[in-house]
């Protein structure tokens, strides 16, 4: 929850006011499970709110509570859901393989739910507000690119858990993944 809350605090801005960053979503997911990860996730959205509050100097009065619903949904609650979706459809499909895990919950599953948040997120400002300064172009070729940052840091972390220490990945199952 530490690496996630600071991975929110830590963000580009680009022209026009649109904020990137990376999620942790799906790496959440992958090591807690959704009920828990989603938990997790809130938990680690209000502290680096308050965090980025807090160093902006802004008084706890002017707290924005709207923007955290916003931020939550869009950094943790589609993330979360899209990376459940796909891991389950990869346990029902693919084989029970080490590699196949790795490669499909750490790296595919990160980054096609960074994309797809990051695309409905912004067909959603484009419908809500299509007056903003910055295209849509732009914004989705931003998301891509995030999405491989998302997909690599994801795959590598999954990857050294499983590795090291399968105990700590929850949809892990050695029992599983492990058979001779």
């Amino acid at each position: 929850m530490v690496l996630v809350a600071l991975l929110w605090t830590v963000r580009a801005t680009l022209v026009g006011g649109l904020v990137i960053q990376l999620l942790g979503a799906t790496l959440m997911v992958t090591l807690f499970g959704l009920p828990l990860a989603l938990v997790s996730l809130f938990v680690a959205d209000l502290v680096s709110m308050l965090g980025l509050e807090y160093l902006a100097g802004h008084s706890w009065g002017l707290f924005d509570w709207p923007s955290l619903w916003m931020r939550y949904t869009w950094l943790a609650l589609l993330p979360a859901l899209i990376s459940a979706a796909l891991q389950g459809l990869m346990r029902r499909l693919l084989p029970r393989h080490p590699f196949v895990f790795i490669l499909g919950h750490g790296y595919f599953c990160a980054g096609l739910a960074a994309m797809g948040a990051g695309a409905a997120e912004t067909a959603w400002r484009h419908w809500m507000a299509p007056g903003l300064p910055f295209s849509t172009a732009d914004t989705l070729a931003a998301i891509v690119i995030l999405a491989f940052g998302e997909a690599f840091l994801t795959g590598m972390l999954v990857t050294i858990f499983v590795v090291y220490r399968p105990q700590w990945v929850v949809t892990f199952r050695d029992e599983e993944y492990l058979r001779n």
